[in-house]
């Protein structure tokens, strides 16, 4: 037959060990207390909010970098960016180092809000504080740098191809003089493929009959050489209006539209951890399962024994 336990015969179990129960869980707490208030290191938190989007204006020909470079994700990344923050602390005369785990940032699931918000600890209130709002300069002045640099090469890319498209106009046109000249054509077709228009020439019997003389080849030669030097002014116009859009946005270009401080890093008004009257109600649930585990052990190896 099975043996069975009583309510009764727990509590008593309980009561005879009620010493021991208490004896450890005085000591848990006593331990949770020492730990608290003289062991771990209190932390103070500071909060800020951050609205970033990339598509809150028209940037012109920029605009995909831009939307590209300034989102709550990326902002997120930059501002964990171990390396950049270390940085940007020592920069601020902070010497200490900086911790990943001290910074905590949560995107907002809604895609229209594009919100970042932000928690930071550090020894004092005023240090979380002031060292949160390193961070977010910090993070702002890295994507800036990044859209930056991405303007600056397209700017390069830009001014190359331009200067190549240049160089092709000045060879087609250079062709089609000299094919002007060798076959003693009129002078003023020069002028017309530069001005790509027709215009109405007063010619000399001479320059009839020789133009009267031009043979299909050279037809088709001069007008592949006309199609090829205004096609090519067409593309060098479009880079160069472009290049100067690049040009000009690069030199007024600020991240500030971008990225929006909705609520400034906050100042603790009060220790964020450790939580001492959490630490010592889990002292006191360890004690009282520790206790009882011990009577409950101690009354097992006496039935055993016998």
């Amino acid at each position: 037959m099975e043996e069975t336990i009583e309510l009764r015969e727990l509590i008593e179990i309980v009561w005879k060990g009620k010493a021991i129960i208490a004896l450890c869980t005085i000591v848990c707490m006593l331990l949770a207390g020492v730990a608290s208030w003289f062991v771990l290191e209190e932390k103070y938190e500071s909060k800020a909010v951050v609205q970033v989007a990339g598509a809150v204006q028209d940037t012109g020909i920029m605009a995909n970098y831009v939307s590209t470079e300034f989102t709550p994700t990326i902002y997120a990344q930059r501002i964990q960016n171990k390396q950049i923050m270390q940085q940007a602390l020592q920069d601020a005369g902070i010497k200490i180092k900086y911790n990943e785990k001290n910074l905590v940032t949560t995107t907002d699931a809604d895609p229209t809000k594009n919100i970042v918000e932000l928690k930071y600890t550090s020894n004092s209130a005023k240090e979380a504080q002031q060292q949160l709002q390193i961070l977010m300069d910090a993070a702002k002045q890295k994507m800036n740098e990044s859209v930056q640099q991405t303007l600056q090469q397209l700017e390069s890319t830009y001014k190359i191809e331009a200067e190549s498209l240049t160089k092709e106009i000045n060879s087609n046109i250079e062709q089609y003089n000299q094919i002007i000249r060798e076959n003693n054509l009129p002078k003023i077709l020069i002028l017309q493929t530069i001005i790509n228009s027709e215009i109405v020439l007063n010619i000399s019997e001479e320059q009839a009959a020789t133009l009267s003389n031009v043979n299909g080849d050279l037809q088709n030669q001069l007008l592949q050489l006309q199609v090829q030097i205004q096609t090519k002014s067409e593309e060098y116009h479009n880079i160069l209006t472009n290049y100067q859009s690049i040009k000009t946005e690069l030199d007024s270009f600020k991240p500030d539209p971008f990225i929006r401080i909705i609520a400034e890093p906050s100042l603790a008004e009060g220790v964020s951890s450790p939580n001492k009257l959490l630490n010592l109600a889990i002292g006191l649930v360890v004690g009282v399962m520790l206790g009882l585990g011990i009577v409950f052990f101690r009354e097992y190896w006496k039935k055993s024994a016998i």
